[in-house]
């Protein structure tokens, strides 16, 4: 279980399994949402937190490397639309998690696809970026009860913290409390 401070954002798809988590904002995103919805939704929500800024976004989606399928049915974004992210740079956001299978991964053996879309969502964006490269699951408390506030299941699998700068490392867990 990884904590998030908050105020917090989730955005989560509208096809995602178990029960979703819980934060200071939680939105069930409708079929057919975009990225440009999905920029949409933090603005919104950071212009409206207690101190004008998000602790954290989480964005719950399946995904596959280097898309987050955030519409459902395979709605969703890549590369070619993280710069609609750009505008998140006037806000003070800390990290934005994605929750979604694969995301940072690579569709085959020496393709760096997902760690690329990643890495461009967070010089877009302007923060920083946690992903995953393997499948990920719903673990059984949060999937089949009320997940605790203000908290997300553990990541399955490399996991990777990307920085503004465009960089990338191994994320080494939830050691800074965000």
């Amino acid at each position: 279980m990884i904590s998030m401070r908050q105020p917090s954002l989730v955005l989560h798809s509208c096809d995602v399994p178990g029960h979703k988590y819980e934060m200071w904002k939680s939105w069930l995103m409708p079929k057919g949402a975009s990225a440009s919805d999905v920029v949409y939704w933090i603005e919104y929500a950071a212009k409206r937190s207690p101190e004008l800024y998000l602790m954290n976004v989480i964005i719950n989606c399946h995904g596959s490397p280097g898309f987050l399928h955030v519409g459902g049915d395979g709605c969703g974004f890549g590369t070619g639309s993280v710069s609609l992210f750009k505008p998140l740079r006037s806000y003070d956001i800390g990290t934005i998690w994605v929750i979604a299978c694969e995301v940072a991964g690579a569709k085959n053996k020496g393709d760096n696809s997902g760690k690329l879309f990643c890495s461009e969502l967070a010089k877009n964006a302007g923060c920083r970026v946690i992903a995953g490269e393997k499948t990920q699951r719903v673990d059984f408390f949060y999937e089949y009860f009320r997940s605790p506030y203000g908290t997300i299941d553990d990541y399955e699998g490399s996991t990777y913290e990307f920085s503004p700068a465009g960089g990338w490392k191994l994320w080494k867990g939830n050691s800074d409390k965000d």
